[in-house]
């Protein structure tokens, strides 16, 4: 007698698996008659040629009627050996797989004697990337060898009915093979379903292989789109933690231009204190509603080009009482202009500088312009709006600020390479300073 392995005291003790009495006696006669089916079709084959093969032998001119006999007599001998045979051998196969189920501690079900087995996977995209994704994963060399495949399995595909087809050899039906359908519902998901079909194995005793081949391929595909669906979530994420650190660069960047103007302002307000009372006070009063309408917007990625033309006609005036006839200017801009996206405080820092490096160092009286159109580049549009001012020209000092680099910086981050700054000396003297932006949506 066998003893049993020797096992540590500690071990969890392993569970006896057994099979259901109804499902084994349901297989044991399915594999029978399949088998038995199967080799029947082959002998019924070969009986049939048997007659003519004897008929083109030799014989002796008396042996007609044994002649007619002699294939049936033969064919009938060979089908009881084959029956016996056949079903001595069924049973031994059927009972081997069996017993390595019981090894491998699994019981016999109805999918593992059944030869068509079919899964359903629910997918996270809409059909047609579904279908290409399924399409990329199972006709690799990686699910091939997998199945036992010799190399990449034989495939078809038919994009229009969402159907795939893979096996061993072609013709696909012969062989086992297995069908994938994607469904054609309507909406940002839909469903696989997945169906092992044996062709002539249909004949065999089943073992388990369409159970297993189903699982296999279900697998490959759960895992392809699952790391599919997951690279797409990273690269959400990865937009959404660009899009936070570009709202915080922004942020950064205009809270210079804060400081910036107001410093300059009250510079100006302290000097008109000491000398004009009188002009002070309407400068005190043209900032206070200059910060009454900017200060709201101040933080905001996105104004309109009508209320920053409006914030610089009230700079410009607070300007203006400083500087006297010094200080000259217009704001030209259409009406149906006035309600398109543009971003905040980049105006107004081209304003400054025109006062700041252009009028003031300026000996004579100047005048400062201000102006936007429309320019159509075949899909979009542009909006350009200019700032010119008669003032000194470009010299060393006007580009060393924060105010040109700044508004450069947050063009790059707020419309990358469809939006510009361009500045150039003016026509006879001075600087023209004209920004671009992308007229469709407004900035992200």
């Amino acid at each position: 007698m066998r003893s049993p392995p020797f096992l540590p005291f500690n071990a969890p003790a392993v569970p006896e698996v057994g099979h259901d009495r109804r499902l084994v006696r349901r297989y044991l006669l399915q594999s029978a008659l399949r088998f038995n089916a199967g080799s029947l079709l082959f002998l019924s084959l070969a009986i049939a040629l048997l007659p003519l093969w004897l008929k083109l032998g030799p014989a002796a001119p008396g042996d007609v009627e044994a002649r007619k006999l002699t294939p049936y007599i033969i064919a009938g001998a060979v089908v009881l050996a084959v029956m016996i045979w056949l079903a001595l051998m069924s049973s031994g196969i059927a009972r081997g797989f069996l017993a390595r189920l019981v090894e491998e501690g699994k019981a016999l079900s109805a999918e593992a004697m059944a030869s068509s087995v079919t899964r359903r996977i629910d997918a996270p995209f809409n059909p047609l990337t579904t279908f290409d994704l399924c399409t990329e994963s199972l006709s690799g060399l990686a699910l091939g060898t997998a199945l036992g495949y010799s190399g990449p399995p034989a495939f078809f595909h038919d994009p229009f009915k969402g159907r795939i087809v893979l096996g061993r050899w072609r013709p696909l039906t012969l062989g086992r093979h297995v069908e994938v359908r994607v469904s054609s519902d309507l909406g940002p998901s839909c469903h696989i379903d997945v169906r092992c079909r044996p062709g002539l194995a249909w004949f065999t005793i089943q073992q388990g292989e369409s159970l297993k081949t189903a699982e296999l391929v279900s697998a490959q595909l759960r895992q392809h789109l699952a790391r599919h669906a997951s690279a797409l979530d990273a690269a959400r994420r990865e937009r959404e933690l660009e899009r936070t650190s570009l709202q915080a660069r922004l942020s950064a960047l205009q809270a210079q231009v804060e400081p910036h103007f107001l410093f300059n302002t009250l510079a100006n307000l302290k000097y008109l204190i000491r000398t004009d009372q009188h002009a002070a006070q309407d400068m005190l009063d043209h900032l206070v509603g200059y910060l009454q309408n900017a200060m709201p917007d101040m933080r905001s990625v996105s104004s309109t080009l009508g209320r920053e033309m409006d914030l610089v006609s009230d700079y410009l005036a607070v300007m203006r009482i400083r500087m006297g006839a010094r200080l000259r200017f217009a704001v030209e801009v259409a009406e149906e202009l006035r309600g398109l996206p543009f971003p905040p405080a980049m105006l107004i820092s081209l304003v400054e500088n025109a006062v700041k490096h252009g009028l003031e160092r300026a000996s004579r009286p100047g005048l400062i312009t201000i102006g936007a159109r429309h320019e159509s580049d075949g899909k979009d549009g542009l909006l350009i709006v200019s700032v010119v001012d008669d003032g000194v020209g470009l010299t060393e000092q006007a580009g060393q600020g924060t105010g040109l680099a700044n508004i450069t910086e947050r063009l790059l981050l707020l419309y990358g390479r469809k939006a510009s700054l361009f500045v150039e000396p003016g026509d006879a003297h001075g600087v023209r300073a004209l920004l671009t932006v992308p007229i469709v949506g407004s900035p992200a």
